[in-house]
């Protein structure tokens, strides 16, 4: 019988080329692992590199004469079943690590004497093809230790956040505990019965002689620190990670979850988190300003408090950070109870007629306060996008999507097309300097009827917020006040086509921004990255550039697959002259004008603008220092009025608390005059106007010291570059 099973082996050649299925990982810029995708956690790690105290912290459970047997270890299968006699079943198994080795790769777990006779006859088939360090090697790489953590490299990241080499003693027996049974002696969920055990194989380490007292008392004595749930989730870095993974999964297939790609990210961890709870820190302030929206939902009677019918009720109403979901068991005139999904029951006050929308059945938001009470939340109806990149290189070094990606994955920080307002003048206006019109150029600012009424149109006469008119001002002051009459006239003055041909040179698609004079107010269509990319323009000399989110791809084994350009290939945008004046205007926005709550950089090369699209539907907030480009938008999904909200009192706000911390340790960009760029009449013009170039534009609205006199020649070509930059979109390299 035994030479029939010998012969029905399988074979045990497969394990020269052990390749088990390695996740893919996506990092941060700094190496922070950010996220991890695939069926199981693993990484392959050699047997030089498990450190000695983790291998005789195995061993000392598992198989301490590992290295003394030939695979079998015929004493502990003695006293294996001299236990299960007793324990009237299979209660001790007796198998040595080699014996497991076979069962992992060949056999079932299922517990029969036949299996357990195959498991033996391998032992000696894989222990005469293979050495003691290969086998062990392969155990404590391919061992499930709970949490979907394969192998003690994976489960040392897993439940301690820490590489193997980093594990103390006490960590190390911990872990060494889990291979018997990895949810029994789950530290996470099953915290008592781990450390049971964990004391037990320093026990027996220091029975062994393995360990010393003094080692043994210190490791009983260190409190076990589990890592922080959640470290790596979804909130702060989930809209990045699903970028990324994107993109990686479209060029290298689905085979990306297991080949053990290493993907790095242009996004710094740190301004990520930063960007995140800026935005929806300034989310939930408009929603506060908003009042209380009401319940999220009202579930149907019956209703169960008890902590099963809580996560089965709640299940729909995922918590988002702080705000957790919280089903109503009782309201009152003094405020209502309400249980959490874990059972908690929670009281709280209700502000005036707060209750009067709230029932018995209502799912609500409850936050903790200050005094570590609670009190009622909502999440935030309307919407939100930052993205953030470095105009040096076109890295991206944040990006919020939204409140929250794990609510829904849509990015709008990339994929929302939205009228970007005001923001969209600083290209009407450089558009504006290459047809003579400079910043001491007087415009008229009053109001008027651009377009009559027809059969089946309506007149549009453009409005300035507040309903102020300056009747003539600069082109200078037209901008930092975000006169909408004054642009609208500039651009007729300039054309409508040169500024939407003009515009896409920043990156706007002419498709989604028709040559109509509405354009000049921001009535075309962009994405919060592409706005940033056109703004990065102003800051970086003219020059645009594609955004890089993935900056290396490699697999494991350290061979690259991708590497980004070290310096994202420029297009020549805009003359440098033209980006030069511009940024001195937006400045003068920051400075003098609409966006001075930015002024609390404390930074002088601070320059930016304030957008607020038509009836409120979308404020914005776009703007750059010391080499990095920024912009926020707010707004609902399916467009709609935000009320009495503007660029300035909501973006604004959530921008400069992200490039606070942006900035901090950059030095202010200042920048020398360029060649070709004039000082007359108090401010900036094209140099060839201080003798023979003119403007002859034949219109009443535009006025400046440039104008023709009759028969003079009209100005020459300026110059500037042709190339026209590509539509804005992300991740041009992958």
């Amino acid at each position: 019988m035994l030479h029939r099973l010998w012969q029905a082996l399988p074979s045990v050649e497969a394990l020269t080329d052990y390749q088990p299925k390695l996740p893919l990982r996506i990092h941060a810029r700094d190496g922070r692992l950010l996220a991890e995708f695939g069926e199981e956690r693993r990484e392959l790690v050699a047997i030089e590199q498990i450190p000695k105290r983790m291998r005789e912290a195995l061993l000392a459970i598992e198989d301490a004469n590992f290295y003394q047997h030939r695979g079998v270890d015929f004493s502990g299968l003695a006293r294996a079943a001299w236990r299960n006699l007793f324990a009237g079943g299979h209660a001790q198994g007796g198998s040595t690590i080699t014996m497991q080795v076979a069962r992992l790769f060949f056999l079932s777990r299922e517990k029969t004497y036949h299996r357990k006779i195959m498991e033996v006859l391998l032992a000696y088939k894989l222990e005469t093809r293979y050495g003691k360090d290969t086998l062990l090697e392969l155990y404590m790489n391919q061992v499930y230790l709970g949490e979907r953590a394969y192998g003690f490299a994976a489960a040392a990241s897993v439940y301690f956040d820490k590489g193997l080499h980093e594990l103390s003693l006490a960590e190390a027996a911990m872990l060494a505990g889990l291979p018997k049974a990895p949810s029994a002696y789950n530290p996470v969920v099953n915290r008592e019965r781990a450390v049971v055990r964990q004391r037990h194989i320093l026990s027996r380490l220091l029975a062994l002689g393995w360990i010393d007292q003094a080692a043994h008392d210190q490791a009983l004595a260190e409190p076990l620190v589990l890592r922080a749930p959640g470290r790596f989730a979804d909130l702060h870095m989930g809209h990045a990670v699903e970028q990324a993974r994107q993109r990686v999964v479209e060029r290298f297939g689905d085979a990306a979850y297991t080949r053990g790609l290493d993907v790095v990210l242009s996004i710094d961890a740190d301004l990520q988190r930063e960007a995140m709870r800026a935005l929806r820190t300034g989310l939930l302030s408009a929603q506060q300003q908003r009042g209380y929206a009401g319940p999220e939902a009202r579930l149907p009677a019956p209703w169960r408090f008890d902590r099963a019918g809580l996560r089965r009720a709640l299940a729909a109403f995922p918590d988002s950070g702080a705000l957790q979901a919280a089903l109503v068991r009782e309201v009152s005139s003094e405020g209502l109870r309400a249980h959490l999904r874990d059972g908690r029951l929670v009281a709280l006050a209700l502000g005036p007629g707060q209750g009067r929308r709230i029932e018995v059945g209502s799912v609500i938001r409850v936050q903790r306060d200050a005094t570590q009470g609670w009190r009622l939340a909502q999440l935030p109806r309307m919407e939100g996008a930052l993205v953030s990149i470095d105009m040096d290189n076109g890295h991206i070094l944040a990006l919020a999507g939204g409140f929250d990606p794990r609510l829904g994955q849509y990015d709008h920080a990339l994929q929302a097309l939205r009228q970007p307002g005001s923001t969209f003048k600083p290209f009407v206006y450089s558009a504006a300097l290459e047809r003579g019109y400079f910043p001491g150029t007087l415009v008229e600012d009053r109001q008027r009827v651009v377009t009559p009424a027809a059969p089946g149109r309506r007149a549009w006469a453009p409005r300035n917020y507040g309903g102020r008119y300056d009747g003539f001002l600069t082109v200078r002051d037209a901008l930092a006040r975000s006169r909408n009459v004054a642009t609208v006239n500039l651009m007729e003055a300039a054309g409508p086509a040169h500024v939407r041909d003009f515009a896409a040179r920043f990156g706007f698609d002419p498709q989604h921004n028709p040559p109509t004079l509405p354009l000049a107010l921001g009535a075309g269509a962009v994405s919060p990255l592409g706005l940033a990319q056109a703004y990065a323009v102003f800051g970086s000399g003219g020059e645009w550039r594609p955004a890089v989110l993935i900056t290396r791809v490699s697999v494991r084994d350290g061979t690259v697959l991708f590497e980004a350009d070290a310096r994202a290939p420029a297009v020549r945008a805009v003359s440098e002259r033209n980006a030069y004046i511009m940024d001195s205007m937006l400045r003068g926005v920051v400075q003098q004008g609409t966006a001075r709550r930015a002024l609390r950089l404390a930074r002088s090369d601070v320059a930016g603008k304030t957008g607020t699209s038509n009836q409120a539907r979308d404020v914005w907030f776009a703007g750059y220092s010391s080499g990095v480009s920024t912009v926020v938008w707010m707004g609902y999904d399916q467009p709609r009025s935000l009320g009495r909200a503007t660029g300035a009192t909501h973006a604004l706000p959530v921008w400069t608390e992200f490039m606070a911390r942006a900035v901090a340790d950059r030095t202010p960009s200042e920048r020398e005059r360029p060649a070709g760029v004039a000082l007359l009449a108090g401010d900036y013009a094209y140099a060839e106007y201080a003798d023979r170039a003119c403007v002859r534009d034949d219109n009443d609205r535009v006025a400046g010291p440039f104008d023709c006199a009759p028969g003079a020649s009209l100005a020459p070509p300026t110059g500037v570059a042709q190339e026209r930059a590509s539509p804005a979109r992300c991740c041009a390299a992958m």
